[in-house]
């Protein structure tokens, strides 16, 4: 009984620090900011695939402009301090490559030749609404 009792200790504080583990990328799941930069207008979706080092992770048709939005996962770089060297500049340099923070990537093709037509980041969405938003301020403001 002892015996099952620690094995399943075990068990659990295993599962328990592999679940909280760093994440990094995985292969074949996520891609960088680094290897999205690399997309060029034109690209075919298998060039893509191959240029992101990752499959897709879900397909949108849009019917109305005969565009297909193909979703891509990807992790923003970051890196790791420890706390107690932080205050050292030669401990703010180099380091593991850490990774964190999914985000989509939305990758839109021509429907009928299924070229890359342009790309665009979820935190590239948000802030381009922003800045629509404050163009139209401006702009509103000039006219009067």
């Amino acid at each position: 009984m002892k015996n099952i009792l620690l094995s399943a200790f075990f068990l659990i504080a295993l599962l328990f620090t592999t679940s909280c583990s760093r994440s990094k990328i995985q292969t074949n799941y996520d891609t960088t900011p680094a290897l999205i930069f690399n997309l060029k207008y034109g690209m075919t979706l298998d060039e893509v695939v191959s240029g992101l080092n990752i499959p897709p992770k879900d397909v949108y048709s849009v019917i109305e402009n005969k565009t297909k939005v193909v979703v891509f996962k990807y992790k923003l770089k970051y890196q790791q301090v420890n706390i107690k060297n932080q205050n050292n500049a030669d401990n703010l340099r180099g380091g593991p490559e850490r990774y964190k923070n999914e985000k989509n990537l939305y990758v839109v093709f021509d429907a009928t030749t299924n070229k890359l037509l342009y790309y665009v980041t979820e935190s590239g969405r948000a802030n381009a609404a922003k800045a629509i938003g404050i163009s139209l301020k401006f702009r509103l403001k000039s006219v009067d």
